[in-house]
Order: C-alpha cells, then sequence, then structure tokens
C-alpha cells in the first residue's frame, strides 16, 4: 500500500518537476500545430469571365425589381456593386438618385443626378427625375435648362450639384 501511494505521489509530482518542456511535447503530438494552406481561385479552362457591362445589367434588372417591391434596401446594395463595376452608367447612377428620392434623402438624390448629368449632360430621363424630385422637395427647377443640357439653376448650382436639404 505504501508502496502504490509513493508510486501515486511521484507521478503526480514529476510533470511539475520536469517544467512544461514535456508537455508541451506531448501536446503537440496530441493536436499538432495547424498547416497553413494557401487558397487561391484557379480559372476553369474554357470559362469566360463575363463582362463588367453585362453583369451591372443584371444587377439593374434585379435592382428595379426590388424597386418595384418597394425593397430600396436591397435596390441600393444592387446599385452599388452595379456602379462599382460600370461607374459611368447613367442608369445605375439614375436609379441610386430615385431610391434616395423615394427615401426623401433628397441631398443625396441630388448627388447622384449630379453624377448622372457629368456622365450624359444631354439625358432627358435624369433632367426630368430631377426636376420630380425638386418637386417632391418643394423646389422650383428650370426643366427647360435641364433639358438644354445646362446645369440646374438655384442652390445647386453653387455646390457642384448637391442641393440642400430644405433649400427654399
Amino acid at each position: 500500500m505504501r508502496r502504490l501511494l509513493l508510486t501515486i505521489v511521484c507521478c503526480a509530482l514529476l510533470p511539475s518537476l520536469g517544467g512544461c518542456v514535456v508537455w508541451r511535447g506531448v501536446a503537440n503530438l496530441v493536436r499538432p500545430d495547424p498547416q497553413v494552406a494557401e487558397v487561391r481561385a484557379v480559372p476553369a479552362p474554357g470559362l469566360v469571365a463575363p463582362e463588367l457591362t453585362a453583369v451591372a445589367d443584371r444587377l439593374y434588372a434585379r435592382a428595379a425589381d426590388a424597386i418595384r417591391v418597394r425593397d430600396y434596401a436591397l435596390a441600393l446594395e444592387l446599385l452599388q456593386v452595379a456602379a462599382a463595376r460600370a461607374p459611368a452608367d447613367v442608369r445605375v447612377l439614375n436609379a441610386q438618385a430615385v431610391i434616395y428620392d423615394k427615401l426623401g434623402r433628397f441631398d443625396l438624390s441630388a448627388r447622384y443626378y449630379a453624377r448622372a448629368l457629368a456622365v450624359d449632360p444631354g439625358s432627358s430621363i435624369v433632367a426630368h427625375n430631377i426636376a420630380y424630385s425638386a418637386r417632391l422637395s418643394g423646389r422650383a427647377v428650370d426643366t427647360g435648362r435641364l433639358l438644354a443640357g445646362g446645369p440646374p439653376e438655384g442652390p445647386a448650382a453653387g455646390n457642384g450639384g448637391a442641393i440642400p436639404v430644405g433649400a427654399p
């Protein structure tokens, strides 16, 4: 009995006397360090990446569907991705502005209308939407000047296309 008790005490004290070095080695045997693997995309043979404009067209179509069902958050997300793919797409910029009009954020809609006009100054759709936005916010905009391709008059002209919220 004494011998068994001495063996148990020695086995209990041996690891503490041996230090952590022994246990670290045993732990590595049980749980080895993870291996670092490099993951990279490999193109499939014969697979051609879609054109950026085609991707933007599909995203725009999905955003238009989201606008129809009044899911403006989804529409904005889709349009932001589309704008990253095709930053000079007037339809995308105009759609973003329309959503901000619907949300009552006329300051942001004015920014996107200004960007759309910078890309296509003669766009009658953008000009009509700017006039509609102005009516929604209670401002007057010269539609004839917009349709002629000129910049909007009034408070928007001094702010680089940004119309301040609550401007008369």
